[in-house]
């Protein structure tokens, strides 16, 4: 354990629990409690460093603060560790089925199994379709807002294999069988300045009617453009950043559902980037006419802690590695978050 700084890495784990133990691949139980060992394995990916589980158990029970629960080779946050109950699992689901037994869904206003057997789950489309494929002709998959299902009191058990079951979910929480569905797709990335040897992130405060939140530049993708262009083009637009900008790194994707002004359903997919700028980016000038009223760096741990969206911070556990990668590139070194 020597040399390991216990603070910052009680501060990682509190982050990859409360918002990034998806993205890292950790799960809880019905309970709450991660295995120390899966816990150790994740955040050594993270910080780029073996950590052991009795260091992790070390740091949750004498670091923590009182924000951890330990006991018996577990961890979860404790009641002084969560603002608001923790979420567990991917923010949209995917269920694959037979387009013939879509109408019954409808008419019954819940997505159920006909024999009585859980409802199967998968975290990724691409699998659900596979599913689909292999055992109906005419198959479709339905995309189903979890998050929004999960704060209905729909209970989602994770299983052995990395998916999902339900007994049963509302048809509300079934994007695509709702009136006037559609995706959209955007596009924003992490802005990341280097020059004072440690990360700085930029974020936008949009003001909206419920009050203003520090969010990621992004916006949605226009005919013909790639997922790149539009960060860029959106990084430029809503921070006012006249300097050249370029992608340095991909996260991935996050997908969650949401309504228009008019209830209409959506599922929204966003491709996030980590970028920075070729040459000093100076001051900002944020897009006032689209709801941007401020624009400023943040250090790493106060820009995480910023993020207003849930479905961001899913995205922590990516950023952080993809940064890792970067110091190590610019010759740096980066302190556990």
């Amino acid at each position: 354990m020597a040399g390991l700084d216990f603070i910052r890495l009680s501060k990682t784990l509190s982050y990859l629990l409360r918002h990034g133990s998806d993205a890292v691949g950790l799960s809880a139980d019905e309970d709450g409690w991660f295995g120390a060992t899966a816990v150790a394995a994740a955040t050594s990916r993270v910080i780029r460093r073996n950590v052991s589980e009795d260091e992790i158990l070390t740091t949750a029970s004498r670091y923590g603060g009182g924000r951890f629960e330990v006991r018996e080779g577990r961890l979860r946050m404790g009641s002084c560790g969560y603002s608001r109950p923790p979420t567990c699992g991917p923010d949209i689901l995917y269920h694959a089925s037979p387009r013939s037994r879509v109408e019954g869904f409808v008419e019954s206003g819940q997505l159920v199994d006909p024999g009585g057997a859980p409802v199967q789950l998968a975290r990724g489309e691409g699998h659900a379709w596979r599913v689909a494929h292999r055992q109906w002709e005419d198959p479709v998959v339905l995309y189903v807002d979890a998050a929004r299902a999960r704060r209905d009191g729909v209970q989602f058990e994770r299983t052995r294999t990395g998916h999902f079951i339900a007994r049963s979910v509302p048809i509300r929480h079934v994007l695509n069988l709702r009136e006037g569905f559609a995706e959209q797709a955007s596009a924003g990335g992490f802005l990341v300045d280097w020059t004072t040897g440690v990360p700085r992130i930029a974020l936008i405060r949009v003001c909206r009617r419920g009050g203003s939140t520090w969010e990621v530049a992004k916006g949605k993708i226009e005919p013909g453009e790639a997922p790149q262009q539009t960060a860029v083009r959106e990084v430029c637009e809503e921070m006012g950043v006249r300097a050249p900008i370029q992608v340095r790194g991909e996260l991935g994707t996050i997908r969650y559902g949401f309504c228009t002004p008019d209830g209409s359903p959506r599922l929204k997919t966003i491709y996030l980037y980590v970028l920075e700028a070729s040459c000093e980016v100076g001051a900002f000038d944020p897009a006032i006419g689209e709801g941007i009223d401020a624009v400023r760096w943040f250090a790493l741990e106060e820009a995480l802690a910023s993020l207003a969206h849930p479905s961001l911070r899913a995205s922590i556990g990516r950023l952080l590695g993809a940064l890792e990668e970067r110091a190590a590139e610019l010759g740096l070194k980066m302190a556990a978050v």
